[in-house]
């Protein structure tokens, strides 16, 4: 059986601590978390290795910070970190803005690949959305199509020596086995960001929306997915300034287990 692990933000809640939010997943079975670092965590290895084994939870993977996936600066330093909290596995973005094919882009890239090996990490690639779900995110940080095109970043992970960082939700589609690419391509990800998504509605959990949970889990199965598979569940709002619905977790936990 899959091991699920769960995302966890700076922003939900906004303004409670870190272990208001162990504690409560901790209750609703999940195996693991992956920490999307921000300003709570950044310079808090420490406490959440302790938190992490309180509560029996083990960081799963890192995914970086947003000042990194926006494009505004290249924090490397916090790759020793996510390496400071058990785990080698950390989720990249491709730059917003740029082509794929972009000299910028090819030369993130090469540095990716570079800490890659010298870390001795595994880069997982994601692909993006075709927009954000803020819109002044999408104003000031448009992105280019390429980004959310899961074949052309398939070519990228062959290149670079990545894995594929599937996020259900970017991709938007109900059955995404029945795709002509996705045997071919599963062999690749290393990590799947698991949500279900409807029209104008982002990241919702597995008993809302368009996506076809079931039959998605059983081509898994058949197929013998070895990855990391990840909760990105930001309902009913991403940004909660007192509250996490632990409830949407423990209801698509129990979806994936029935």
């Amino acid at each position: 059986m899959l091991r699920i692990s769960t995302s966890i933000t700076d922003f939900a809640p906004l303004f409670f601590d870190l272990e208001y939010l162990f504690r409560g997943l901790c209750e609703t079975g999940v195996d693991g978390v992956e920490l999307v670092i921000g300003i709570k965590s950044r310079f808090r290895s420490s406490k959440l290795r302790e938190l992490s084994r309180k509560y029996h939870l083990p960081i799963t993977s890192i995914h970086q910070p947003a000042w990194g996936g926006l494009g505004l600066y290249f924090d490397e330093d916090f790759i020793d970190f996510a390496k400071a909290v058990g785990t080698n596995k950390i989720v990249f973005h491709p730059l917003p803005k740029v082509s794929l094919t972009d000299k910028r882009m090819r030369s993130y890239f090469r540095r990716l690949a570079q800490i890659q090996e010298k870390k001795k990490i595994e880069v997982f690639l994601e692909n993006l959305p075709n927009s954000y779900g803020l819109k002044l995110l999408s104003t000031f940080f448009p992105l280019n199509d390429s980004g959310s095109d899961i074949q052309q970043l398939s070519k990228v992970v062959d290149e670079f020596g990545f894995k594929l960082n599937l996020d259900i939700d970017h991709l938007r589609l109900r059955a995404p086995q029945k795709e002509s690419w996705f045997q071919k391509l599963l062999p690749k990800v290393g990590n799947i960001h698991l949500s279900s998504f409807a029209k104008d509605k982002n990241h919702l959990p597995l008993y809302l929306g368009d996506f076809q949970t079931k039959p998605f889990m059983q081509a898994l199965e058949k197929n013998q997915y070895k990855g990391l598979l990840t909760f990105e569940i930001y309902y009913p709002h991403l940004i909660q300034p007192f509250s996490y619905n632990f409830d949407a977790i423990k209801r698509s936990l129990a979806i994936l287990r029935s």
